[in-house]
């Protein structure tokens, strides 16, 4: 689930035929009135469909303290929400034969899921779950920070990250890329659960998110469905 820079923590299908050509499919784009962005396109070629969410956070937007949060909530938000528990959110997309992964860039953070199109109701449910009711349990967080410590130490045992993180360190001695994504051993081993929810709240309201969607669906049902996912989001 989670790799290196960026950070990232399928069933075959029948192939159908198409009644038009991908290109010449309409690009569904729009702003909700919450500032929630939606991207969606029609594919009919196969019985299949991506869901995305993408979260216009990385590591470029931490603060002072919070070197490694973006790449934190890339775990966290896996690791239950108010109506499912740890392990839940995985089961619930490969139950339907379908995948579910995440990384963390810069500059995003992006959830994504490959399902039937059958499917895709399914999928919609549980990404939305995670970005708007992860619960942040207080023993996950203790358990999660060690988990991301170990991570941070097969990074330094890897010369490609070592040399990967001199270069950018040297060639962005301002700029926040200079920063690794999973953030130091210091700075993520004081994590806790009032810095990582206060983090959420600012970064994962509608008007900072891109639903982005491909695949064999109707195009304004769909963003139809996803305005009702969202309802009650307030912007941040």
């Amino acid at each position: 689930m989670f790799g290196e820079r960026p950070s990232g923590c399928e069933r075959g299908h029948a192939l159908r035929l198409c009644c038009a050509p991908l290109g010449s499919l309409p690009l569904h784009n729009d702003v909700l009135p919450n500032g929630l962005g939606l991207l969606l396109r029609e594919s009919h070629l196969a019985a299949v469909a991506e869901f995305q969410i993408w979260a216009k956070v990385g590591s470029a937007d931490e603060r002072a303290g919070e070197a490694g949060l973006a790449h934190f909530h890339e775990h966290m938000l896996f690791k239950g929400t108010e109506k499912r528990g740890v392990g839940e959110i995985a089961g619930a997309i490969e139950g339907i034969g379908g995948r579910i992964n995440a990384y963390t860039s810069y500059d995003t953070t992006v959830y994504h899921a490959t399902v039937p199109a059958a499917g895709l109701d399914d999928a919609v449910d549980v990404l939305v779950d995670m970005v708007r009711r992860s619960r942040f349990d207080p023993d996950e967080i203790a358990r999660e920070i060690e988990v991301v410590l170990d991570e941070i130490r097969r990074s330094d045992d890897s010369p490609h990250s070592v040399c990967a993180e001199a270069l950018f360190a040297a060639a962005y001695q301002v700029h926040p890329y200079r920063a690794p994504i999973l953030g130091t051993r210091e700075s993520v081993s004081r994590f806790d659960r009032e810095q990582v929810q206060r983090f959420f709240r600012r970064w994962y309201a509608p008007d900072n998110l891109l639903v982005v969607a491909c695949g064999d669906f109707e195009a304004p049902a769909r963003a139809a469905k996803l305005a009702r996912a969202f309802a009650g989001a307030e912007p941040a």
